[in-house]
């Protein structure tokens, strides 16, 4: 239940892909964390992918993955040709990257003034917060941003410049690069419908009926309409191998 027991299941890609044949994929976590049978394997993944990549991982890191409202999960993945003759068991995208994105900013100039009088800061806005204080700007946490809390490539293919091809593509996604204004449909995403013979047999004392209608697990990133953004950023413990990133 708290994918403590996560290991890297092996790859089905032959060769490293093409940076160009890969593609950025927004996860809906209403679906990733639906007991639905291939959300369950893909969710399996992409832990296996970040406990891999960090030394300290806890439940709580979970927790949050799964219903902060402030943040969303991105991942890139292999391009799927290679894997569409594969049993259905193999079917589901190759995971190359995992990237956890927290939105920031938007605090009102009372608040702000409020807490460094204070010489405190409210939870969670790091990189608004550490600007203010810092760097004696007020003015700074009204802005829009988004920190990137944790990217973490499959140790396979670690080296390969699939990290920063992950980061490239944020950047472009909320540049609107991606999205295509004048399809109508953009502001929604168009669902999946399982059928309930697909849905996994869960032990539980309630059946979750929203599993016979999720959304698209990897809604396409034309149809979304990301949020718009004054600055994308970090906040990590410098070392020379990660500046060098």
């Amino acid at each position: 239940m708290l994918c403590l027991n996560t290991t890297i299941p092996p790859t089905t890609l032959t060769s490293s892909p093409s940076l160009d044949e890969c593609k950025l994929c927004y996860v809906n976590r209403d679906t990733l964390f639906s007991y639905h049978k291939d959300s369950e394997r893909f969710l399996q993944k992409l832990i296996a992918i970040l406990v891999a990549s960090h030394y300290k991982n806890s439940p709580n890191d979970l927790q949050i993955m799964s219903d902060a409202p402030a943040h969303h999960i991105f991942c890139l993945c292999a391009p799927s040709g290679e894997n569409e003759s594969k049993a259905k068991e193999m079917a589901l995208p190759e995971v190359l990257c995992v990237l956890q994105v927290c939105l920031e900013g938007k605090i009102s100039e009372k608040t702000v003034k409020h807490e460094l009088s204070r010489g405190k800061r409210g939870a969670g806005d790091l990189i608004p917060w550490v600007i203010s204080q810092e760097f004696d700007q007020e003015n700074f946490p009204s802005l829009s941003g988004a920190r990137i809390v944790r990217i973490a490539t499959h140790p396979d293919y670690q080296g390969k410049g699939y990290g920063l091809l992950t980061l490239k593509l944020l950047q472009d996604f909320y540049e609107e690069k991606f999205y295509v204004k004048e399809d109508l449909s953009s502001v929604t995403m168009n669902p999946v419908v399982y059928d309930d013979t697909e849905i996994m047999d869960v032990d539980m004392e309630e059946k979750l009926e929203s599993q016979a209608s999720l959304p698209a697990l990897l809604p396409p990133l034309n149809k979304l309409r990301p949020d718009r953004l004054d600055y994308l950023g970090v906040s990590y413990g410098l070392s020379q191998e990660l500046l060098r990133f």
